[in-house]
């Protein structure tokens, strides 16, 4: 598989070149102005997230359930484990300014709030190694912890695939250099 994995990912990216100038300003607020409920049980994407993905039982801040207190979670940027959801927060694989500038100025505010808070595009990580990452995409920032590193750059790969997202002639090569190693 990882012979394969290049060629594959070779094959994807010859489509994705130049990623569109745009004249947009980013403006996260209108990507993600808020965490939304959309199934109105009181608890958001972010707190849904943290429910979803414990490996233990959660606890929650008061009676009506809405807001996740603690439970356990693995980081795959770090593989640390965490007990308290406010250790974390909801990474976006593909950054929201970094999907802007590759192609996403353009689109629709629902298509933004869409991308924003697709599960496939959210891990729950470590706020610091959030934060440390910011708007890179992989050619610019991996996972310190090196057994996600391919998987990271997978998920990327089939986030910027499924929205139609535009890496630079740069970017790609970057890329795949990187999955050479």
């Amino acid at each position: 598989m990882r012979l394969l994995l290049p060629i594959i990912l070779s094959t994807a990216l010859s489509g994705c070149f130049e990623a569109v100038a745009n004249t947009n300003e980013y403006d996260r607020h209108e990507w993600l102005p808020r965490w939304s409920d959309t199934d109105r049980d009181c608890q958001s994407t972010r707190h849904e997230l943290l429910v979803q993905f414990s490996l233990a039982p959660v606890t929650f801040t008061n009676d009506k359930q809405c807001t996740v207190d603690a439970g356990l979670w693995l980081d795959p940027y770090t593989g640390n484990f965490y007990f308290l959801a406010s250790d974390l927060d909801v990474e976006h694989i593909v950054p929201l300014s970094w999907a802007h500038g590759h192609g996403g100025a353009n689109w629709t505010v629902e298509l933004k709030r869409q991308f924003a808070e697709d599960p496939e595009n959210l891990w729950l990580v470590d706020d610091g190694r959030n934060q440390s990452k910011g708007d890179k995409g992989p050619d610019e920032w991996m996972p310190p912890y090196e057994p996600v590193q391919a998987v990271y750059v997978k998920r990327f790969m089939a986030i910027v695939e499924k929205y139609e997202l535009k890496f630079s002639q740069e970017e790609s090569a970057q890329i795949l250099a990187l999955l050479d190693e």
